[in-house]
């Protein structure tokens, strides 16, 4: 058990007497109350003198004692203060010379000390010991702002489980020490002027007597990395000068840290130099200048040149070891100079015969050190063996412009290598041949092979192309089975011809593959000749060679050669088809064209068939894509001719019928305008009775020239239909713009409405469509009764198709007209002809509600009794109580709920709610068509 000493009161007095406070009031006062005494003697001594007896002293006479006293107070006060003041200025400038010899001790331990540990500890030590402080401290802040203490001296127990933070959101944080830490600069502060500041530590501060504190940033490497705080027992004692003074000893310490730090890595870099002289890599000497001698080398480079000791080369002269080889000669022979003016130089990729003869690339770096002894020069060589990454380089180089799998040059180098091609033959003015060749039949090897045997095809076409080619010629592939090749010099066209036959053969010739199995290929390829006038640089040149070899890719069943020249027509040799056409093949059908309002054929559609040696028939789709455009001219020429001829033969008959024919926008030029009208001019048929169709799905329409061509047609009062539309989107975008009188429906769009039957609205759109441009709307493709009926229920007017009658011969189109009847029947007569009807009631209807819903009878719309459909059911034999007649009933319910709620306010929900309920009623609709057997034979009445 610890015992507590018995406070002693004597001494705890005698500690309070001799305190400074107490002993800077009691000199004076004590001083001050002697010279009181000796004031009051002087004045009585001097008052009995003057009077006999004390009695006979006057007022005066002690007036004069009190002046007297007055002036001794004044007089002790004046000399208390000038005193006070020479005790303070004496002791100011006593701490100054403290705090200046602990700066100096700072310095000289910086000097001497290479630890940061020691110089922190010996800095805090040296401050409370020369600087009387009473704490000192330097501490860093972590992660989360708490100080850590690196270093303390004097009254260190104050530091036992303190905090102080840099945080400002913390009240430790918001001390000297954090403020410092923020704003990196020094902040001083005393226990009576910083009250709130330094409240968290207000305990500790009194209790060790620290009344005067000043932190200080310590920077490291220019940024803040520690703070120094310092502690005195004195209110404000860190006066300017003083504090001068101690943010001198902080930056001195973070000066001291900074050489520590160079110290370091001076230790840290000479023990790597010294680890790689030892160890590396790279052969080192010192050579002398201007007699360019080794003076020194290290075993590395003995190994790099080929010695087994560097002692056997050192005295030796560069230039003997190198040799006289041109290419070291040039890369080494401005080196020294370089150094000599720069300091540094290097010679990259020198070529090096070793002392057994093998080759090696070297990479020297030359630096300047010092004159030696004898006033020569003394540099440094590096030696790098770099022969590795030498072929390392080549090889990239070759891969980066040869194609990897044929090793042929690729895209890279022969856009390079054309564009010196061109220049050579503009300089020369020769000729410069670009030829783009593929390969007939590669893909099919491909798919059937694989792909490894298309890899060795490509190799071996690739190796016979180079065996065949002159040396001047320039071989490259691009990709695929797609090759290019340059042809130089002056070459005439028999030799050309020569060259291509000699590729045409060799690609030809049969390829063993490594499974002994055998292929043979044909070739196709496109042909661009420079200086050209169209031609202006290497892109054109390939851009037209690639324009020419896809002519011959797509004339290969006619063309007469494999080859195409840009600018040139294909060489083509006539087909079965085009014999046909020559030799008088053609023959003529008629589809009739049914006018539903007035019940009649009023046209006829004049369509080309070949007939073949064995009285075989040949449709269009078989022979179109084996025609040319100048055929495909004079196709529609005779059909034009011929049709006219079998009008006038009708017109005798009584049949006044119009014609239309098939006009290809490939044929559009200015000729074309000119044999129609020499053609309808030689009929005698009026121009008016005459429509020229041009397809839809030709590009043409969106070109502005057929604006031109179209307009001249028109000029010779022919009419214009545009044909298949559906089949491409581009002309309805500009159907506005072109001359055309009517519009037919794509025949294969209305062939598959029996099995998508929503596809009727778009057929209900084209006819608002026509309607709303004032042209007419022709719907071909007609085929069963089914979709007759639907025609014929939507109020389409002219319909085509083989439901009314297929094409005929002029013979049997007289006799389809002659018995031609339409029956006239109450619509529609189908299920499927009653939902093309109920959709566009239900379209008219809805515009109606969102037009102007009180044109409607409300009192009937909601009321599916009296709606025609009704009755149209119950015609087809359904009752009150089917499916069918509910969900129309339910349609009709929800379309007077939308009316009623219309004449208010509409309700989305109820609108979605009137479509679903019209959705499950045509739904019903096309699940009774389905189950009912179709006619779908190809007649009418």
């Amino acid at each position: 058990m610890t015992r507590t000493p018995t406070p002693n009161p004597r001494k705890q007095i005698r500690k309070w007497v001799s305190s400074e406070p107490v002993q800077t009031w009691l000199a004076p006062l004590a001083t001050w109350f002697a010279l009181m005494v000796l004031a009051l003697l002087l004045g009585a001594w001097y008052a009995q003198s003057l009077s006999p007896t004390p009695k006979q002293a006057t007022w005066m006479d002690w007036s004069m004692v009190m002046v007297v006293v007055l002036i001794s107070t004044v007089l002790c006060l004046a000399i208390w203060r000038l005193l006070r003041i020479n005790r303070k200025e004496l002791r100011h400038i006593h701490r100054l010379s403290q705090f200046n010899a602990l700066l100096a001790q700072i310095n000289q331990t910086i000097a001497q000390t290479p630890d940061e540990t020691r110089l922190l500890q010996r800095s805090c030590d040296l401050a409370v010991e020369l600087a009387h402080l009473k704490l000192a401290w330097i501490g860093k802040p972590d992660s989360e702002g708490t100080i850590q203490f690196l270093a303390s001296a004097g009254e260190q127990k104050y530091l036992d489980g303190i905090f102080i933070s840099t945080r400002e959101d913390l009240p430790e944080g918001r001390g000297p020490t954090g403020q410092c830490w923020r704003v990196k600069l020094p902040v001083f502060g005393s226990s009576k002027e910083d009250v709130d500041r330094l409240a968290p530590w207000s305990g500790p501060s009194k209790r060790f007597g620290l009344r005067s504190c000043a932190a200080l940033p310590i920077y490291r490497n220019t940024q803040p990395w520690a703070v120094l705080a310092v502690y005195h027992e004195e209110n404000g004692v860190f006066e300017t000068d003083l504090q001068e003074i101690l943010e001198e000893l902080a930056r001195d310490v973070g000066y001291g840290l900074d050489y520590i730090d160079l110290l370091s890595r001076e230790r840290a870099a000479v023990a790597m130099n010294e680890s790689l002289l030892n160890n590396t890599t790279a052969g080192m000497a010192l050579v002398s200048y201007p007699d360019r001698v080794i003076v020194k080398a290290n075993q590395r480079l003995a190994d790099l040149w080929g010695y087994s000791r560097a002692s056997d080369f050192v005295g030796q002269s560069i230039q003997t070891l190198l040799g006289d080889n041109h290419v070291i000669r040039k890369k080494t022979g401005a080196l020294y100079q370089t150094v000599l003016t720069q300091g540094q130089a290097e010679a990259r990729d020198v070529p090096y015969q070793r002392a057994d003869g093998t080759t090696i690339y070297m990479d020297l770096t030359a630096g300047r050190i010092d004159r030696d002894m004898a006033d020569r020069i003394i540099m440094t060589w590096t030696v790098v063996d770099v022969t590795e990454r030498h072929q390392l380089a080549k090889n990239w180089i070759r891969q980066a412009l040869a194609d990897p799998l044929t090793e042929l040059a690729n895209r890279r180098a022969l856009d390079d290598e054309m564009e010196h091609a061109i220049a050579r033959a503009h300089r020369h003015h020769s000729t410069l041949v670009v030829c783009m060749l593929d390969l007939d039949g590669f893909k099919e090897i491909n798919d059937i092979y694989g792909h490894e045997t298309g890899d060795q095809v490509l190799k071996a076409t690739a190796r016979r192309l180079e065996k065949i080619m002159r040396k001047s010629d320039f071989i490259a592939r691009i990709g695929g089975d797609e090759f290019v090749l340059l042809i130089e010099g002056e070459t005439s066209p028999p030799e050309l011809e020569m060259i291509f036959g000699a590729i045409e053969s060799v690609i030809s010739e049969p390829i063993i593959l490594s499974n002994h199995a055998t292929v043979t290929l044909g070739v196709s390829m496109g042909v661009c000749l420079y200086p050209s006038a169209e031609v202006a640089g290497s892109d054109t040149l390939l851009r037209y060679a690639d324009r020419a070899l896809y002519e011959s890719k797509a004339h290969k069943s006619d063309r007469l050669r494999y080859w195409v020249q840009h600018g040139e027509a294909v060489p083509r040799r006539s087909n079965t088809h085009q014999l046909l056409l020559k030799q008088g093949g053609v023959e003529v059908f008629y589809q009739p064209i049914l006018d539903t309002r007035h019940k009649k054929i009023v046209a006829i559609e004049a369509l080309a068939r070949l007939r073949s040696s064995d009285s075989h028939i040949i449709y269009p789709k078989e022979f179109l894509p084996q025609i040319t455009a100048d055929d495909t001219t004079d196709l529609s020429r005779l059909v034009l001719t011929q049709a006219l001829a079998d009008l006038k033969v009708l017109d005798d008959k009584g049949w006044f019928l119009d014609v239309s024919f098939n006009l290809s926008p490939q044929s559009f030029a200015t000729h074309c305008v000119s044999w129609l009208s020499d053609v309808i001019e030689r009929s005698g048929i009026d121009p008016s009775r005459i429509t020229a169709e041009i397809l839809e799905s030709d590009d043409f329409l969106e070109r502005d020239s057929a604006l031109v061509a179209l307009h001249a047609i028109r000029k010779i009062g022919i009419r214009l239909a545009l044909d298949d539309v559906g089949s491409a989107y581009s002309s309805l975008l500009r159907l506005k713009e072109l001359p055309v009188d009517k519009v037919k429906l794509d025949q294969g769009f209305v062939r598959t409405l029996e099995k998508y039957p929503q596809d009727l609205h778009f057929v209900r759109a084209i006819q608002d469509l026509a309607t709303e441009l004032k042209v007419d709307l022709v719907v071909e493709g007609v085929e069963t009764e089914d979709v007759l009926d639907a025609m014929l229920t939507m109020g389409v007017q002219y319909l085509q198709g083989h439901v009314i009658s297929q094409p005929l011969p002029l013979r049997a189109l007289e006799d389809f007209l002659a018995h031609f009847e339409l029956s006239p029947v109450e619509l529609p007569t189908t299920l499927f002809g009653f939902y093309a009807s109920t959709m566009v009631s239900h379209g008219t209807r809805k515009k109606m509600i969102m037009i102007n819903p009180a044109e409607l009878n409300l009192e009937t719309l909601p009321d599916g009794r009296r709606c025609r459909e009704h009755e149209i059911m119950r015609r087809f034999g359904y009752g009150d109580e089917s499916d069918l007649v509910r969900s129309h009933n339910l349609y009709h319910q929800a379309l007077g709920a939308v009316i009623d709620l219309d004449m208010r306010s509409r309700s989305d929900s109820d609108w979605e709610a009137m479509e679903e309920a019209f959705s499950s009623f045509t739904q019903s609709i096309l699940v009774e068509w389905g189950s009912e057997p179709h006619n779908h034979k190809p007649k009418i009445a």
